[in-house]
């Protein structure tokens, strides 16, 4: 009978069909690649390799054995996944192929393809919101494609309001106000005076600057509705960069020590002298963009550590802003890092062009904090790079609504829940004025759709209170 078992295993084994396919079907560049595996059957040192689409088997562009190393073990795995990460391919399309015995002769192959952030936005869902950019143009788009009437182009475009720039020096600021004045809804422009390569240029008008150093600038604007918010640009110290320390086998302990000596002390200065100053009208709803040169902690946990080479890390400037009332607006917007990578370092220098062991991260951000009297809400964000592109980061757009504070049901925001909001919320569901801010105390049942039932749950509350 034990020999009978055995053979029926046997024959099973020999008949198990092969699987073979990866965690998505297209990755943004510098995404990392998982690629699952199942019913091999061979002698062991079998091996996955990374292929242009056509290209012969001997051109590999990266590979591991079953086992994720590149360690001949002579191990047999029949099941399993190897993650390739890091991992630098330009736009394209490619194969993942297995192989049997550390031979050429290809098993199975499944095709994806890598893509870059060009998307098309939307025009906004509602009337009352007004967009911002992070944009290290590097060095004045110098060396990437299209210069700065490229730069200018990308933000009419985009009908950006607000723009927080790095690496663009005070002459191409004026460049750029001139180029922008050609299109439409850009004649009259605002900027900061800074003499520095960190600038603002705002559709709003700017009442005050506030300046710190190298690292960061900040403006009180007058935004949409009439609403006074303070805008921060920043760029933080480049080097030493934490997640090419890690990769090259520096502690973890040694490169949070960089963090604090460096990005982390330039963030806390900005914070200080900008943004929590008591001169500075601290009590004002925050926008507070930039380069910081570091990832986010929120990208860096156990469910992203495949992308991350293994690592689980709490950096500490966003650490410092998270936990001093700041929201990172792109994670809001796209919670699951694993379904929104959003990296936005880098698309290449120039874009497409690499080094093959570059490592990607999300290190240009846009940040929010809630005023004393007025919040913020982030309604979408994009991470963007559409040719010509004249940068070797990407640009990082949020849309935002800045509404007054109020409770649930006060849609006049008068403080006082009574037939006036009623009155309100009737017309606005009539003659819909589509503002962002009546939906959010309107919308008891929060989807994003104002109806007979929420009139119906207002009035209830009245009559139960």
């Amino acid at each position: 009978m034990k020999i009978f078992l055995n053979i029926l295993i046997l024959i099973s084994f020999s008949f198990s069909e092969i699987e073979l396919y990866s965690n998505q079907d297209s990755y943004l560049v510098g995404e990392h690649i998982e690629v699952y595996f199942s019913g091999l059957n061979s002698y062991g040192s079998d091996w996955i390799g990374i292929f242009e689409s056509n290209a012969p088997n001997e051109e590999i562009l990266y590979w591991k054995y079953t086992d994720g190393t590149q360690q001949n073990n002579y191990n047999f795995i029949d099941s399993g996944y190897v993650s390739f990460s890091p991992l630098t391919l330009p736009t394209g399309n490619y194969e993942l192929r297995l192989f049997y015995n550390n031979n050429y002769e290809l098993i199975d192959s499944v095709s994806f393809s890598i893509i870059d952030s060009c998307i098309e936005l939307n025009n906004p869902d509602f009337n009352d919101v007004f967009k911002v950019m992070t944009f290290n143009t590097w060095n004045s788009a110098q060396y990437g494609f299209g210069g700065l009437s490229r730069v200018s182009e990308i933000i009419a475009s985009l009908n950006i309001d607000v723009i927080g720039f790095q690496e663009t020096d005070p002459n191409s600021i004026i460049e750029i106000k001139t180029l922008l004045s050609n299109y439409q809804g850009y004649e009259q422009l605002y900027s900061t005076p800074s003499e520095s390569n960190i600038s603002i240029i705002s559709r709003f008008p700017i009442i005050n600057t506030y300046d710190y150093n190298l690292y960061g600038i900040g403006v009180d604007i007058i935004a949409s509705n009439s609403d006074t918010i303070k805008f921060v640009s920043s760029h933080l110290t480049a080097y030493p960069y934490g997640p090419y320390d890690l990769y090259e086998g520096i502690s973890i302990e040694e490169v949070i020590n960089n963090e604090l000596s460096t990005r982390y002390l330039e963030n806390l200065g900005i914070y200080n002298q900008i943004i929590n100053n008591p001169l500075n009208n601290p009590n004002l709803p925050v926008i507070y963009v930039g380069d910081h040169n570091t990832p986010s902690s929120l990208d860096w946990q156990n469910d992203n550590i495949n992308q991350n080479f293994g690592f689980e890390v709490n950096w500490p400037v966003s650490e410092f802003l998270l936990n001093n009332d700041f929201h990172d607006s792109y994670r809001e917007v796209y919670p699951s890092v694993n379904d929104n990578i959003g990296l936005t370092w880098s698309p290449g220098y120039p874009k497409n062009i690499f080094d093959s062991w570059d490592i990607h991260d999300r290190i240009d951000m846009i940040y929010f904090k809630h005023g004393d009297f007025k919040n913020l809400y982030p309604l979408a964000s994009y991470v963007y790079d559409c040719d010509p592109w004249p940068s070797d980061h990407r640009a990082v757009i949020t849309e935002f609504s800045i509404c007054k504070n109020g409770p649930m049901g006060d849609i006049n925001v008068d403080e006082i829940i009574n037939i006036l909001d009623v009155i309100m919320l009737v017309s606005e569901i009539l003659e819909s004025s589509n503002k962002y801010c009546i939906y959010v105390n309107g919308d008891f049942d929060y989807n994003q759709d104002l109806d007979i039932l929420d009139i119906i749950q207002l009035v209830s509350f009245i009559l139960n209170n």
